[in-house]
């Protein structure tokens, strides 16, 4: 199943994104996507680590067969408001 990335201003939707597993893969991808928005003139605002927390808690959720329908993708925001940066702080871990 190929990964399929959608671009706007604010946000950045990774469709199927419970396929990436590692973290290895997920930096280097979110690499590749913030070279595009900045390419775009997309907003930009949060770190690596912040990505990769958020797109790992997803992962968790939809591993435990929590809320499937919506943690099958991912939306990465930008910016993300501080108490979605807590949530993925605990589901996600601190560095990801």
């Amino acid at each position: 199943m190929k990964l399929e990335i959608k671009l706007s201003d604010n946000n950045t939707h990774i469709v199927n994104s419970y396929i990436i597993k590692t973290r290895k893969v997920m930096e280097s991808k979110i690499e590749e996507i913030l070279t595009e928005r900045r390419t775009k003139g997309y907003l930009v605002t949060r770190s690596i680590n912040s990505y990769v927390r958020e797109w790992k808690g997803h992962n968790r959720l939809y591993n435990l067969h929590l809320f499937r329908s919506r943690t099958k993708d991912v939306d990465l925001e930008e910016p993300s408001k501080w108490y979605l940066e807590f949530i993925w702080l605990i589901l996600g871990g601190k560095n990801g």
